[in-house]
């Protein structure tokens, strides 16, 4: 059983819920209008994407073998962002969207490379620094969620759900996991 120590030697400052960036580019067939570098400061909640291995089972006497199967990802991913006065964000949002298939002009991409684009989640150290990059990619906006008004919210800022659809993710910003564990900083504020 490990003391009290022995777990602040291992964890250090330990991986802050509160320490991430969400980080993206429109892609070519959408003109957003929002300054990219506002998405992380107004990201208010997100989390690391799932992934899963099927299992298949083999029978054999009696007795069942299982066997790992195919991988199969969670396939969406789901931000909370504030909302700005202006509610860019969600319009360039709802633009990605109509890039895609645009109910009242009658049109459908056709070219899905000009609506996927990479995101990326970072985990933070605590001197600020990427200690770790979860990249999804093939992601479009497959769902821009309504935003509550009520009028007992008086101190509270808007906000609004973005739900993106992606086909796979890896750890690193490549094709493929390029996963090595970093060191954090020397820097035992969190």
């Amino acid at each position: 059983m490990a003391n009290i120590r022995d777990l602040s030697a291992t964890v250090g400052a330990g991986a802050r819920a509160t320490k991430y960036r969400v980080t993206f580019a429109f892609p070519s067939g959408v003109s957003g209008v929002t300054n990219l570098d506002e998405v992380d400061v107004l990201a208010k909640t997100a989390t690391a994407p799932g992934k899963e291995i099927g299992q298949i089972e083999l029978w054999s006497q009696g007795r069942k073998l299982v066997i790992p199967g195919d991988t199969a990802y969670d396939g969406s991913w789901a931000v909370d962002f504030y909302l700005t006065e202006n509610h860019s964000l969600r319009y360039d949002m709802i633009k990605w969207m109509d890039s895609a298939d645009n109910f009242q002009k009658n049109t459908h991409s056709g070219k899905p490379g000009a609506i996927f684009s990479d995101l990326r989640l970072e985990q933070l150290d605590s001197a600020g620094e990427v200690s770790a990059t979860y990249t999804m990619h093939n992601c479009f906006v497959s769902n821009v969620g309504e935003i509550s008004y009520a009028d007992d919210s008086a101190d509270t800022i808007a906000e609004f759900n973005c739900t993106f659809t992606y086909s796979d993710w890896v750890i690193g910003n490549e094709a493929e996991s390029t996963y090595s564990p970093s060191s954090a900083t020397e820097n035992e504020i969190a």
